[in-house]
């Protein structure tokens, strides 16, 4: 029997990067295109979701919560799109086991890694260079995917004693690991590390500093118990932080 959940969007990565998009695919700009969601700017990746504000709206990786997952001051989102299987947005109505939020929930899953052999990938945009890299375990997979802008590079080069340009950059690193104890027993532990600094010299005395970013880990048990009952333990942690130095 299907199921019908309205204000429910499944997406997988390859649809997505098939949609229109700024300087490299983008998960919540892509989102911006689907009905009855809207962009907070022009510039920001913020969703405001049936009237909810981006603040109103649960974003997971991983089933774990990520409270600003932007770069850029809300330019582009942390979501490398290498390292992402797919996702799914409730607009409303959604299950009770997605608490906290009063609007919406995007859930985003990271790939598992190749169990059948060694498998490198990456790219460059406008922006960043990816590189991913996954393989197999003895009865499980890996995966380590890293995104680093090279914005700095260029700003130095517009850079002179008249001029005064920031240095700034941002990068992101997904990592996944899957493995198999036994035909009832399944472990995954999951981690995201993701900064942004942003570095302007006034004068020769005088400099301002802001850093910002998400860390996050989670650690999944699924055992199964009987053919009619199974159980995920979980442990996770989520933190996010913004440093001021003048």
């Amino acid at each position: 029997e299907k199921r019908i959940q309205p204000g429910f969007v499944e997406l997988e990565m390859a649809k997505i990067r098939e949609m229109p998009s700024i300087g490299e695919t983008d998960i919540l700009r892509t989102l911006h295109l689907l009905p009855g969601i809207q962009a907070a700017s022009d510039i920001s990746s913020g969703l405001y979701i049936r009237g909810g504000g981006p603040d109103q709206t649960l974003i997971l990786l991983d089933q774990i919560p990520l409270y600003n997952p932007s770069h850029a001051f809300g330019f582009f989102s942390t979501f490398n799109p290498d390292a992402i299987r797919d996702m799914s947005l409730h607009k409303g109505a959604y299950p009770a086991k997605y608490g906290g939020r009063l609007g919406s929930v995007l859930d985003v899953h990271n790939k598992d890694g190749n169990r059948k052999g060694f498998d490198a990938s990456g790219g460059v945009s406008l922006i960043a260079a990816r590189l991913t890299l996954e393989g197999p375990t003895k009865k499980g997979s890996w995966m380590v995917s890293g995104r680093r802008t090279y914005i700095d590079p260029l700003l130095s080069l517009i850079r002179n004693d008249s001029t005064d340009v920031p240095t700034y950059y941002f990068y992101d690193l997904n990592t996944k690991i899957t493995q198999d104890f036994s035909n009832n027993d399944k472990v995954q532990i999951s981690g995201y590390f993701g900064r942004d600094d942003l570095n302007f010299d006034i004068d020769t005395d005088a400099f301002f500093n802001i850093r910002w970013g998400n860390t996050a880990f989670s650690g999944k048990w699924t055992h199964v118990f009987s053919p009619a009952l199974y159980g995920n333990f979980m442990v996770a942690r989520s933190k996010y932080f913004s440093k001021t130095e003048l």
